[in-house]
C-alpha cells in the first residue's frame, strides 16, 4: 500500500482517533509513530495499565486490526472491548474482528505468534495465567478461551482440598478453531490440529499424533492425517476446481 493509500485507508476506514489513542498510549513513541495497530470501528479500551509488546523487527502500519468487519459473519456485538492490566506480547500480523472481548489481568500474559493470525467475530479471551498461542492461528466466531475456571471448588472427597484457579493454556503453530469452541484452563494443542466447531478442549492433547481432528464436548481424537490448507493460491485453485465462490477476508 503506497503512503497516499495508506494515508486515506487510516483516515477514512480507520477509527482514527481511537488508533492514535492506543498506539501512543500503548507502545514507545518509536514504534507509535508507525502506527502499527489499527482500530476499527466501536471500540472501549478499559484499565489500559498494562503493556503491548510487539517483539519483531518488523514493525509497521497496520501491523495488528481490531475491530476488522467479518465479511460471513454479521454480528450485533460490534463493539471491542479490551482491558490490559497484564501483558500483551506480539509477533506478528494479526486481525481480530468485530466485537472481540480481551481481557488480560495484572500478572497475565498472554503471547500471539503472529504470521496472519484471525481471531473471528466476537472472540472472547480471558487471561489470568499465561495463554500462549502460536503463529498463523485461526479461529472461527463465537469462540472463548480461558485460563481460569473463576470460581473455587472444595474437593469433599479429596480432604477438601481447592485447587487453583488459572492452569496455562498453549496452542501451537498452524491450528484451525471451528466456531463455538471453548478451550479451557490446562489445554495444550499441538501444531496443525484442526478443531471442530461445538467443541470443549479442557486437557493436554500434546502427545496426539501429528494433523489430528479433535472435537466433541470434552473433545477426542476423531481423525489424524488430515490438516487446514492455509495457502491463499492454493485455495483459491481448489475453489476454481469446485466450482466454490468465497470473499477473502
Amino acid at each position: 500500500m503506497n503512503h497516499i493509500k495508506l494515508f486515506f485507508h487510516i483516515l477514512f476506514k480507520t477509527n482514527l482517533i481511537k488508533t492514535l489513542w492506543l498506539n501512543f498510549k500503548m507502545l514507545p513513541f518509536k514504534q507509535a509513530i508507525k502506527l502499527p495497530l489499527y482500530v476499527y470501528g466501536r471500540a472501549e479500551f478499559r484499565r489500559m495499565k498494562g503493556e503491548i509488546i510487539l517483539d519483531t523487527p518488523n514493525i509497521h502500519s497496520g501491523m495488528v486490526k481490531i475491530g476488522k468487519r467479518d465479511y460471513y459473519v454479521a454480528t450485533a456485538v460490534q463493539k471491542c472491548i479490551w482491558t490490559i492490566s497484564g501483558t500483551l506480547i506480539i509477533h506478528g500480523p494479526i486481525k481480530f474482528m468485530q466485537g472481540s472481548y480481551l481481557l488480560i489481568a495484572d500478572n497475565g500474559t498472554l503471547e500471539i505468534g503472529g504470521r496472519d493470525g484471525i481471531f473471528g467475530t466476537n472472540i472472547r479471551i480471558f487471561c489470568f495465567d499465561r495463554i500462549t498461542i502460536g503463529r498463523n492461528v485461526r479461529m472461527a466466531w463465537d469462540i472463548q478461551i480461558m485460563d481460569s475456571s473463576f470460581h473455587y471448588i472444595e474437593l469433599t472427597h479429596k480432604d477438601n482440598q481447592v485447587p487453583r484457579l488459572t492452569k496455562p493454556i498453549v496452542l501451537g503453530d498452524n491450528i484451525w478453531v471451528g466456531n463455538r469452541t471453548t478451550i479451557s484452563k490446562g489445554a495444550v494443542i499441538p501444531n496443525q490440529t484442526v478443531i471442530a466447531s461445538n467443541s470443549l478442549i479442557n486437557k493436554d492433547f500434546s502427545n496426539i499424533e501429528p494433523d489430528s481432528l479433535l472435537a466433541g464436548a470434552p473433545a477426542s481424537v476423531k481423525a489424524t492425517g488430515c490438516h487446514r490448507i492455509f495457502d491463499v493460491r492454493r485455495e483459491q485453485e481448489l475453489d476454481k476446481q469446485y466450482g466454490y465462490s468465497r470473499t477473502h477476508l
